[in-house]
Parts: structure tokens; C-alpha cells; sequence
């Protein structure tokens, strides 16, 4: 297992153009928004509230597959309704921007790098990025509202590939699911894995500080030269 730090081998990170994130759990700690917003309809519905494993389901999947998932086919109507009243802006509060993240991004653009985010989050991904100061950064931004299959489906990440003119071995995902971690395989990109070493990766990243200082060293800090 190769975690990211400035000991460890450069050619594991090596040859890399385009950057690719993951949102949710990623680039920002989504998830006491997440189960504020699911567990409001659960709540509305009159539903007890959602179990460990239904928790973790609609954290890494994308809205209406996480809706369909915690809510009786019975429900599923007034379910979706309950979601599209509430007020995305009143979960700002929830919305954290992860530790070290956009000093991370800004080094990286200095640096050169293409930068990209491929996630199962749908409508919401701009009110997101404006929220936690993110906006940007990145392009193009690949939500499940804009591709025909979502993640896993490696959809997404050819998009990006193209309009970024790279190929997979010069691509970076950074995910911290195993519908990440499915979708890099099928795409034939390199996975790093963000906090979690049970994932199958390349590259583990503990913290955003610890992967800059050793592309730094890798990259030496200037425009990678290809």
C-alpha cells in the first residue's frame, strides 16, 4: 500500500496531466448535509430514521438512486417533491470544505495541471462550489445530470479525458468510494483513494497537505514538462 507522503516513490506519481475529483467526501465533508437532506424526507414521510448501511448508500450515489433506495416505491412520489421544496442554501451550514483542499487545487493549477471533477452529485454541484469557495477550478465539471450513465459507469471520466486531450495513464482520480474506485478501473485511470485504505488504489492520500508536498517534490513545484 502506498501511502502519500514525501518518502514515497515518485513514479507512482509521475505522469500526471489532469487531476480529477470526486465531490461528496472529497472536496468537501458533505455528509452531515447529506443525511440532514435524506433524513428530512425520511422524516416527512413519517419513516424511521435511515440505518448505518442506507446512510452510507445515499453519501456515494446519486440523488435519485439514493431516494429510490431509502424510500418505499409507494413514497417515491411525494418523496421527490419533499426534496425539491427544500432550500439547498439552508444546508450551508453543513457544507465544509475539506482541510488543506484549496491550497491543494491552487498549487496544482500553478503548476500546470488540468483540473476536473466527476461526481454522482446532480443540480446542486455550483450552489456547492460557491459555497465552500471552490468555484473556479475546474473544468469541465461532470454531474450525474450531464452524462447518460453515472458513476460507475466510466462515463464521466472519457468526457473529461477528451476535452482535456490526455490519456488514462495521465490521469488522476481522486475518489473516496468504491463507486470511485469502480469507475477509475473501468475508465483505466489511476485511483487515489482519499481516506480510506480499505479501497483498492494507486496512491493512499490521508490528508490534501501530505499529497501537495510530495508532488512538489516530484514536480518541483513548477509546469510539469512532457
Amino acid at each position: 500500500m502506498a501511502i502519500a507522503n514525501l518518502l514515497m516513490n515518485p513514479c507512482l506519481i509521475e505522469g500526471v496531466k489532469t487531476v480529477v475529483f470526486d465531490n461528496d467526501g472529497v472536496l468537501i465533508d458533505s455528509y452531515e448535509a447529506n443525511m440532514v437532506y435524506y433524513g428530512t424526507i425520511r422524516r416527512e414521510l413519517g419513516l424511521p430514521p435511515m440505518t448505518d448501511a442506507e446512510r452510507y448508500y445515499v453519501h456515494s450515489r446519486t440523488h435519485d438512486e439514493a431516494v429510490r433506495h431509502i424510500v418505499p416505491a409507494d413514497k417515491l412520489e411525494r418523496a421527490f417533491q419533499v426534496g425539491a421544496t427544500m432550500d439547498q442554501a439552508s444546508l450551508a451550514p453543513y457544507f465544509k470544505r475539506s482541510e488543506g483542499i484549496r491550497e491543494f487545487l491552487c498549487w496544482l493549477r500553478s503548476a500546470g495541471f488540468g483540473l476536473a471533477v466527476n461526481t454522482s452529485r446532480g443540480t446542486s454541484m455550483d450552489l456547492v462550489l460557491k459555497l465552500t469557495d471552490l468555484e473556479g477550478f475546474f473544468h469541465p465539471i461532470i454531474t450525474s445530470c450531464k452524462v447518460s450513465k453515472p458513476k460507475p459507469h466510466p462515463e464521466g471520466l472519457y468526457r473529461i479525458m477528451r476535452e482535456h486531450g490526455v490519456r488514462p495513464d495521465e490521469v488522476a482520480y481522486i475518489g473516496d468510494s468504491v463507486v470511485d474506485q469502480r469507475a477509475a478501473q473501468a475508465a483505466g485511470v489511476r485511483f487515489w483513494a482519499y481516506r480510506d485504505q480499505a479501497l483498492e488504489a494507486d496512491v493512499h492520500i490521508e490528508d490534501f497537505w501530505a499529497i501537495r508536498a510530495a508532488m512538489q517534490r516530484c514536480y518541483k513545484g513548477c509546469a510539469p514538462a512532457f
